[in-house]
């Protein structure tokens, strides 16, 4: 697996306390489709919705835009908007490819 896309994760699972091998997992507890969805969110902006889905084991690109779908509603949550606030700052600061464009 790509090292950025394992640093990805891990930051990910850090800010919501999940197991990186679970969320990774084909797995579809509820608990680990929060940090699936950012995930993929993410990584989709570095590149191609199917190769997203293809590392996430989804069946199709659809997936992922439905995951970016759920992440910019938990983003208008404050429980969810402070924790997606210091991802996205860990990740420009680590990963800077993939927030490059949404930067302020």
């Amino acid at each position: 697996m790509n090292e950025q896309f394992e640093m990805l994760t891990e930051i990910v699972c850090r800010h919501y306390n999940a197991d990186p091998t679970f969320v990774l997992s084909r797995n579809h507890k509820h608990t680990s489709t929060t940090p699936r969805n950012i995930i993929a969110t993410l990584w989709s902006r570095g590149t191609t919705l199917q190769e997203t889905a293809n590392l996430l084991g989804w069946k199709s690109a659809q997936q992922v835009c439905h995951a970016k779908h759920r992440v910019a509603a938990l983003s208008e949550l404050p429980s969810h908007a402070y924790r997606l606030r210091l991802i996205l700052e860990e990740v420009t600061e680590k990963i800077p490819f993939l927030t490059a464009e949404i930067e302020n």
